[in-house]
């Protein structure tokens, strides 16, 4: 269904693109054609969120010890390490795709199939890398914004890549004692505990979030400067100018 999804979401963008003319914003370069629809998306996933998704992540929170939420996070987390690794090497960082690949298989043994994170312990602290960075590593524009249903702000480069990491993701075609029900449940299951864990970490930022004077513009220049940050690994971002000399000095 997620294939499905970002391929639709991605024919959509690409022919809207053709015939829309629309600038980018001026105060952050993100190119937004779609603002109307987006906000419109922005508000129901708002209501979805006061109405089912906070409520639930709030009586989950409250009836799961905080414990047992660090160990299905960290569970969680070291699933998606074989994406994290392919998409390493995918950049060419040889050095954390080795960090991603002891990761995973430290935290599968000594961590309990990972649900203590012993790679931590150990002084090899985690990452996160998807195929939407590596598209935009290797020199592709992220297209326009987006907000998408439930799933929140993206953009057309991070949307597709989405879909190109359930390819990577060697659990797609792992079966459970061969039962389709027993895979979709599973599937089901551990998307659900991931977005109640996510949401819960994220309560503050999103109440902050709500109090900006147009929570719209403040999620659309917060995502864009984030991803932004991602692609470059916490690396500054390099001045063109910096080799020139400084002329005030004349």
């Amino acid at each position: 269904m997620l294939r499905v999804f970002c391929a639709a979401t991605l024919v959509m963008a690409t022919g809207a693109c053709a015939t829309t003319s629309a600038p980018a914003d001026t105060t952050t370069g993100v190119y937004d054609p779609f603002e109307g629809f987006n906000r419109r998306v922005f508000a129901f996933n708002e209501a979805a969120d006061k109405a089912v998704v906070g409520p639930t992540a709030k009586v989950y929170e409250a009836v799961t010890p905080r414990l047992a939420r660090t160990g299905i996070s960290n569970a969680l987390g070291n699933l998606n390490e074989p994406v994290v690794f392919a998409n390493d090497l995918l950049q060419g960082e040889s050095e954390r795709a080795g960090e991603s690949f002891y990761r995973f298989f430290v935290n599968s043994t000594v961590g309990v199939l990972g649900l203590w994170d012993a790679a931590a312990y150990f002084g090899v602290e985690g990452h996160s890398e998807d195929f939407g960075q590596t598209l935009a590593v290797w020199g592709v524009d992220p297209g326009p914004f987006l907000v998408l249903p439930l799933l929140g702000p993206s953009n057309l480069r991070d949307t597709f890549g989405s879909g190109v990491d359930v390819a990577l993701d060697p659990l797609t075609y792992v079966q459970i004692d061969n039962d389709n029900d027993t895979d979709i449940a599973f599937r089901a299951g551990s998307g659900v505990l991931s977005a109640l864990n996510a949401r819960i970490t994220l309560d503050d930022a999103l109440q902050a979030l709500r109090e900006q004077p147009e929570p719209y513009i403040a999620l659309r220049r917060i995502y864009s400067q984030t991803r932004d940050a991602e692609i470059r690994n916490g690396r500054e971002e390099e001045d063109p100018y910096k080799d020139l000399p400084d002329f005030d000095d004349f």
